[in-house]
């Protein structure tokens, strides 16, 4: 694994990763609707860094190795949105620095970089509201949203089984 000295440096880093998953028998895909709810396994940091792919659960446990290794304050949150028809769902991590806030993405490209806040409600509020507009929930009932913060999950577990960790996680209200 590469040696990282900050967070613009594992930015860097993972500017290489493409969107994209792998199933249990280490098959990469870039398509997320084909397949992906029946054969997606949680991918360990290393093979995200080898086969260059992961969506924002494989991403954010590779940011979890390394924000770990630079000693940082940081936590990890899944946000999930329960449609009748489908789900709606988002990992990201937030890290803290000098009495600031930061939003760290990047498998969501429209938000792709670092985004600072004063306050933590601020930012979980700021991605709520584009995680809303980004899949076009206009009439969104919050009380179907909900963000969690969880903690490391294990490896190779499939998605309902990653929902299921993530939703046993801490209920964040905002």
């Amino acid at each position: 694994m590469e040696q990282i000295n900050n967070v613009m440096d594992l930015m860097n880093l993972l500017d290489e990763i493409e969107y994209g998953w792998m199933d249990i028998n280490k098959n990469v895909y870039l398509n997320t609707e084909k397949g992906f709810k029946k054969k997606y396994c949680l991918s360990r940091p290393e093979e995200v860094i080898e086969r260059k792919v992961g969506v924002c659960y494989d991403q954010v446990e590779l940011e979890r190795k390394y924000f770990k290794e630079l000693g940082l304050n940081f936590n990890t949150y899944f946000m999930i949105y329960y449609d009748a028809k489908k789900l709606y769902t988002h990992t990201f991590l937030v890290y803290e620095e000098n009495e600031k806030f930061y939003w760290f993405e990047h498998a969501w490209e429209n938000n792709r970089g670092i985004h600072e806040y004063l306050s933590l409600y601020d930012l979980l509020k700021d991605v709520k509201d584009k995680f809303q507009k980004f899949n076009k929930l206009r009439n969104m009932d919050l009380d179907y949203l909900c963000i969690y913060k969880y903690k490391k999950p294990k490896f190779h577990i499939g998605l309902k089984d990653f929902y299921k960790h993530c939703e046993n996680g801490e209920n964040v209200l905002i």
